[in-house]
């Protein structure tokens, strides 16, 4: 079931981070309309997330000169 309501706030933790256990999507429009967010009741947002943390902490590592390749 694909259920995804922008004006239900019991969807919105927070009024910031969209949890539908029901949504299969995994990426979904804000609120606002400005923009995309995960929907936090998948798994995969937060792989996704870590894999974006990760590249960025990497990232500045590497310009800092901290680890080299």
């Amino acid at each position: 079931m694909n259920e995804f309501d922008k004006n239900n706030f019991e969807l919105w933790k927070w009024g910031l981070f969209y949890y539908n256990p029901k949504d299969s999507n995994l990426v979904v429009s804000k609120r606002n309309g400005l923009g995309w967010t995960f929907n936090f009741a998948h798994k995969v947002s937060f792989v996704v997330m870590g894999l974006i943390f990760v590249l960025i902490i990497g990232e500045i590592l590497l310009s800092l000169g901290v680890i080299k390749l």
